[in-house]
C-alpha cells in the first residue's frame, strides 16, 4: 500500500443544486480524463463527497492525496488545466476554499 505524505481538501460552494450536480458530473470526467497525467505526477486518491449538514448550501469536498510534496506541486499544475477546461465546458460560477496538510496520523480500521 502507496502511504499518502500530503494531502488537501476543498471545498467548492455552488449556488444550485443543479450546479452542483452538473459541476460534480462535468469536474469527475474531466479528471478522468486525465487520470493518467495525474497517477504519473503522483496523486494516490481523490474523493468527492456532497456536504450535507449545512442547510441551504450546495457544497462539494475533495479530499486529494499525493506521494510528497513534489507530487502536490506536479498535480497542482494539473489542476489549473482542469480548471480551464471545466471553465470553457460549464461557466458554473464557485467559491472555492482550499486546505493542505502534512498527514500526521492515519488510523485505519
Amino acid at each position: 500500500m502507496i502511504e499518502s505524505k500530503l494531502m488537501s481538501y476543498i471545498t467548492s460552494d455552488f449556488q444550485t443544486k443543479s450546479d452542483m450536480i452538473v459541476a460534480e458530473k462535468e469536474w469527475s470526467n474531466i479528471i478522468e480524463s486525465m487520470s493518467k497525467k495525474f497517477k504519473s505526477a503522483g496523486a494516490i486518491r481523490q474523493t468527492v463527497s456532497q456536504v450535507w449538514n449545512k442547510d441551504g448550501i450546495f457544497r462539494l469536498g475533495h479530499m486529494w492525496e499525493y506521494k510528497d510534496e513534489k507530487a502536490f506541486i506536479e498535480c497542482h499544475k494539473l489542476f489549473r488545466e482542469v480548471e480551464m477546461e471545466f471553465n470553457k465546458k460549464t461557466g458554473i460560477a464557485q467559491k472555492v476554499f482550499s486546505n493542505r496538510g502534512i498527514i500526521l496520523n492515519d488510523v485505519f480500521f
